[in-house]
């Protein structure tokens, strides 16, 4: 009898800067909070097909916010992928954040070989979402200098 060695779950962290404030990105969490942000697959080419981001309610500290994410298949069955933690930590000084996930690739992403890509797919979605969150703000940054 031969046992399945393969690991059940792959635990994932991955780190990056974004330039915002913690305002923004408090902002930009509630925002998408209510309606899942759906993601194609040039979007996160290191997994190549379609999925949905949910974000629960943000948690806030003095320099810091926390955030719980899942990340959908965007199909019928909804096969979750990812979860975990989003932290956006401030610099007291500076005014970029850092941003890290913590978390853990589920069932439906173990059983394929996209689990070997999950942390080129953090980095991806890091990515996307500090872009996103800076293009967000980008508007109510023109508003203020006028």
């Amino acid at each position: 009898m031969q046992l399945d060695s393969a690991p059940k779950d792959v635990r994932i962290s991955a780190e990056t800067s974004a330039s915002a404030d913690l305002d923004e990105v408090c902002r930009w969490l509630i925002e998408r909070r209510g309606e899942p942000l759906r993601l194609e697959a040039a979007d996160l080419p290191a997994l190549g097909l379609g999925t949905m981001l949910r974000l629960a309610i943000p948690l806030t500290a003095r320099r810091a916010v926390l955030c719980a994410v899942w990340l959908f298949e965007d199909d019928a069955a909804s096969d979750c992928l990812l979860s975990g933690q989003l932290r956006f930590v401030a610099h007291p000084t500076n005014t970029e954040i850092v941003m890290t996930f913590s978390g853990r690739t589920a069932m439906a992403m173990t059983s394929a070989v996209l689990y070997r890509r999950a942390h080129h797919v953090v980095g991806q979605l890091l990515q996307l979402i500090a872009e996103s969150i800076a293009g967000a703000a980008a508007p109510s940054r023109r508003q203020v200098a006028f």
